[in-house]
């Protein structure tokens, strides 16, 4: 036990994953693909987005607002671009199919971009942009979701946490990742604060009066990046917006608060969008030298003088490459309220949940 948590072994807990996915009539390579994608959020550290999710996809599911059985088509395509149907699939295996494809036609053209619509949620963006890094492209990927974050000067949720993420490959370096919510917290880090009773930072959250709080329970509704206008809130609201833009009209997805969302009433699809981009490198310089530059620039952010209290200067993607190393060698951390949680939901499908590893 570390961390004051227990910890499960990353491939059982991947296997669990995908047997309940199946259970709930997920194909079994889209069952597999998707238990590598939410687990490797907790991999990387990312606990809001990871098997945490489960019960809430297997919840979408048996309530007929994913068609696990749908299969992404292709609605329009030139060399460098595509526009993909997921039509009302489930959010992970066709975001990966859509990606799959966008790394091969950059590998081919340079660069490509593609757009999904009527998709469902996709788990960590970071996993698709990485996706293009490890065949030496650079990667992006974004998708809007269901409304909870106000504009700025608003009281309305009008824009959901709408996730963008880039991945850059380097040399002898990890690859530079950038993985961020266009809100000032993801929703899940609102649950991890209830779970582990304890208050949220104030500009984070509103509440169901669209009035400050720093208490979990009582936050109904998140704020843009930088919350409000006098701390770059608006920087924040733009690129949330900008966000949304690709994964919805530009993509012919739902938009804004047409993308359905938790507290959408009666229930529906979702409707939402995601966008994806890679490109080549080489196609501007030598991938050599473009490369070792990655380095240099990566090298030189960790040997600058870091403030009191810090060892290092991190560059995006550290913690998550840090918590990868940790979690693949001594099991990924569970909260207990979670470990529960999908105990029980295996129970209910008779998929053993597995045994915390030994201390």
């Amino acid at each position: 036990m570390k961390d004051g948590l227990p910890r499960y072994d990353v491939g059982q807990l991947t296997g669990f994953t995908a047997a309940v996915l199946e259970r709930a009539g997920v194909r079994p390579e889209d069952a597999a693909i998707s238990a590598e994608i939410l687990v490797a959020a907790d991999v990387y550290g990312i606990e809001s987005h990871g098997v945490a999710r489960l019960g809430y996809y297997a919840k979408l599911i048996a309530g007929g607002l994913i068609d696990v059985k749908a299969t992404p088509v292709i609605e329009r395509e030139t060399p460098t671009t595509a526009v993909v149907d997921a039509r009302n699939g489930f959010g992970p295996p066709a975001a990966h199919w859509a990606m799959t494809r966008c790394v091969r036609k950059a590998q081919v053209a340079g660069l490509a971009m593609l757009t999904v619509r009527n998709s469902n949620h996709f788990g960590i963006a970071g996993f698709y942009a990485l996706m293009a890094a490890f065949e030496n492209l650079v990667g992006m990927a974004a998708t809007n979701a269901g409304p909870q974050v106000v504009p700025v000067h608003g009281r309305e949720p009008m824009l959901g946490t709408n996730p963008l993420a880039v991945a850059v490959p380097a040399g002898r370096e990890r690859p530079f990742l950038l993985d961020m919510a266009t809100s000032a917290v993801s929703w899940g880090k609102v649950e991890i604060a209830r779970r582990e009773a304890r208050r949220l930072p104030a500009g984070w959250a509103l509440d169901r009066n669209a009035e400050p709080t720093t208490d979990p329970e009582a936050a109904d509704l998140l704020l843009p990046l930088g919350s409000d206008e006098a701390r770059g809130g608006h920087k924040g609201y733009g690129l949330a917006t900008l966000v949304d833009i690709l994964c919805g009209p530009l993509a012919g997805a739902a938009f804004g608060s047409r993308v359905a969302g938790l507290r959408t009433r009666p229930p529906r699809p979702s409707g939402m969008g995601h966008f994806f981009a890679a490109w080549r490198p080489d196609a501007f310089r030598p991938l050599k030298e473009f490369r070792a530059d990655m380095d240099a620039l990566i090298r030189a952010l960790h040997n600058s003088a870091p403030e009191n209290g810090h060892e290092r200067v991190d560059v995006a993607g550290d913690p998550e490459f840090a918590a990868e190393q940790d979690r693949r060698a001594h099991g990924v951390p569970l909260h207990p309220v979670v470990a529960a949680e999908l105990e029980e939901l295996g129970t209910n499908v008779a998929v053993p949940f597995p045994r915390a590893s030994e201390a």
